[in-house]
């Protein structure tokens, strides 16, 4: 069998406070749950075979599975048959296919339109998996702010016609290094997590900087919501929480107002 020769400066080992043979063992450990290796694999490679052959049994014993090593790896199983779903509903309903009556376009609207939310959960979850367990990286670029702010407020708009945005932006030094992509889609989904708490109404999105960077404010006024949908606040607020950070970014406040929602949020220079 081939050999390779991993090295791994003791100040490291020394600082996480593990001896080289428990290196190993953390090491096949996670390729093992991560479904890199396989048992008899990740035995050979744990200093501790003991530690993998334990993990393995109680597992099978007890069906205990990480959800988020589930969700990273199985989320093209899961998302391929709902797109179908969605693909072929909306087909029929254009009428692609042949006529179709009123009743049966209705009753596939509520098809298409239930997998394309079914989606939009599916595409959160696997985000908050990446997010969660580190796999998401940003690719930073120099990147005009002023004109990705005003970009992502009228992609939101366009998706979000019932509710009227207004973009205050203040910004003179308008090149940051950013990942344009994961920037945006914070943005979104706060704006998202900010409407979804009035039923009617409208939104401002102001950025103002100062001598430390960027300060964003996003505040929801209306009538409120009954229906808060906590599912859906609690995976916008973590996904864009976690993407501002990884750009060293702060989320200031995320507060419940008379009319709506105040999200504050900086990001340095």
């Amino acid at each position: 069998m081939d050999m390779t020769i991993l090295e791994i400066p003791t100040e490291l080992l020394e600082a996480a406070k593990l001896t080289a043979e428990e290196a190993k063992t953390e090491l096949a450990i996670r390729l093992y749950q991560l479904h890199k290796l396989n048992e008899e694999q990740a035995r050979a490679l744990a200093g501790d075979a003991t530690e993998i052959e334990t993990l393995a049994w109680r597992n099978r014993e007890t069906g205990h599975l990480d959800l988020d090593d589930f969700l990273s790896w199985a989320s093209h199983d899961l998302k391929t048959p709902l797109n179908a779903i969605i693909g072929f509903s909306r087909v029929v309903v254009k009428g692609m296919d042949g006529p179709i009556n009123e009743t049966q376009a209705a009753d596939l609207t509520t098809v298409f339109n239930g997998g394309q939310r079914m989606l939009a959960v599916m595409n959160n979850l696997v985000d908050m998996a990446r997010l969660n367990n580190g796999y998401t990286k940003l690719s930073l670029d120099e990147c005009d702010m002023t004109n990705l702010i005003g970009k992502a407020a009228e992609r939101w708009q366009a998706q979000n016609p019932t509710k009227i945005l207004t973009t205050e932006i203040s910004v003179s030094t308008s090149i940051f290094h950013v990942d344009d992509i994961r920037l945006s889609q914070a943005i979104t989904g706060l704006l998202t997590y900010a409407a979804i708490r009035v039923t009617t109404g409208s939104l401002t999105l102001s950025a103002r900087e100062d001598a430390n960077g960027l300060n964003f404010s996003i505040q929801s006024s209306g009538e409120k919501s009954r229906d808060k949908s906590e599912m859906d606040s609690a995976m916008l607020g973590f996904i864009s929480t976690a993407l501002i950070k990884l750009h060293d970014g702060k989320m200031e406040a995320i507060d419940e107002t008379e009319d709506g929602m105040l999200i504050r949020f900086s990001l340095p220079h």
